[in-house]
């Protein structure tokens, strides 16, 4: 047992001190070895990635360290990899046997976020300690699974009492209906559900034997849904607007009639397709502004609410703004490259998540004793990324 943390009172920024040209070598061998060894050297292409940020990503002097071996991530890759051909064998071959073994992988799914989630714990360590996720299994089926469900199911019976009632009370829409009751009940649903992922996730954490607190709440993670919702909520209406005068003109001008086809006449069907091409496009900028704001203000939350032991605070300060904008030029940059310039874009991520990022407190009074603990499976991780799930925090 020993005390792994030096003096340092205060405020401590989290500072990147990663560079796009030693990235770009990196990533540019990763690609070509990976390609020429036919994706096996992926899983070492990975373990180089993983330390080369955590190697350059420092608090108060010291920096992070990524421990995973590459033939651990090389054998859960092909494990993967195996399964999910198996998979796709069975549903051309055996469509219901396909249909149990999925049915089968779903009920696995608790069991694999938190196995994945203490994978990546325990191989990450800072100032020679490491992490590590105290979740257990019956705790992960009772939020992944079971309060799920039972929630779902509450608004199912909800809203099928709600139309019986609009279906008497003429007075009012089924549009109407699930504009002032539907939507608000899944926006909160997904918050009460948010909230359940992140304390379920920040609480269980652990650096070394000093456990994380996230004094968090439902009511934040539904405040924050419903500003998300407000946030789309323009977007939405300028893009009903400009799709109910398209079609609208699209109907006068196939059923001509009157006055109605001499306004419409002079009007190019092409002016009514650009409309709908503009309402799309409004809504997909909507739904990323209202994503984005979920992202920013859910950090900021968690974040601003979690503390390491009783010294020491966490913080975040994004805004909004300058997320939206780092991800405008992040894109701007990886498209007009062609894609080369991807390394330069995530060392920017990077180094900006890491300037809105920090610590404070006395870490001197963190007493932070290590353990012999070890994750030798990489299976759920790989199972996690192989389907894009995404469970982080």
């Amino acid at each position: 047992m020993s005390d792994n943390i030096s003096q340092g009172n205060g405020k401590h920024a989290v500072v990147f001190h990663g560079k796009s040209g030693e990235y770009f070598l990196i990533w540019l061998v990763n690609a070509l070895l990976t390609v020429i060894t036919l994706g096996i050297y992926s899983a070492w292409a990975t373990v180089r990635t993983r330390r080369y940020f955590y190697g350059n990503t420092e608090i108060n002097g010291d920096r992070f360290d990524y421990h995973a071996e590459p033939i651990q991530i090389l054998k859960g890759r092909i494990i993967v990899i195996g399964a999910l051909a198996l998979f796709y064998l069975l549903l051309m071959v055996a469509p219901l046997v396909g249909m149990a073994v999925l049915l089968a992988f779903a009920a696995l799914l608790p069991l694999l976020i938190i196995r994945n989630w203490r994978y990546n714990a325990i191989m990450t360590s800072y100032r020679g300690v490491r992490f590590n996720y105290l979740g257990t299994v019956k705790s992960a089926y009772w939020a992944f699974l079971a309060v799920p469900l039972l929630m779902v199911a509450v608004l199912v019976l909800f809203m099928t009492s709600v139309g019986n009632i609009s279906s008497i009370a003429r007075n009012f829409t089924p549009v109407v209906v699930t504009s002032l009751l539907y939507v608000p009940a899944l926006v909160a649903l997904g918050g009460v559900m948010k909230y359940m992922i992140a304390d379920f996730y920040v609480n269980n954490l652990r650096f070394g034997n000093t456990a994380f607190n996230a004094a968090i709440s439902k009511s934040g993670f539904i405040k924050i849904a419903f500003v998300s919702l407000l946030v789309f909520f323009p977007f939405l209406v300028w893009a009903l607007g400009y799709a109910g005068s398209a079609i609208a003109s699209l109907v006068q001008q196939i059923q001509p009639s009157g006055d109605a086809f001499e306004r419409a006449q002079y009007r190019s069907p092409y002016d009514s397709i650009f409309q709908l091409v503009v309402a799309y496009i409004s809504l997909i900028i909507g739904g990323l502004v209202a994503k984005c704001y979920i992202v920013v203000a859910e950090r900021n939350y968690i974040f601003s609410n979690t503390a390491l032991g009783d010294n020491v605070q966490i913080h975040s300060t994004v805004t909004l703004r300058s997320y939206l904008m780092l991800l405008f030029t992040n894109t701007l940059i990886t498209l007009f490259s062609l894609g080369l310039a991807t390394p330069v874009a995530h060392v920017r991520y990077a180094r900006f998540m890491a300037n809105v990022t920090q610590v404070s407190g006395d870490l001197s009074l963190l007493n932070v004793q290590a353990y012999d603990d070890a994750a030798r499976s990489a299976v759920a991780e790989e199972a996690i990324s192989a389907l894009d799930i995404n469970v982080g925090i």
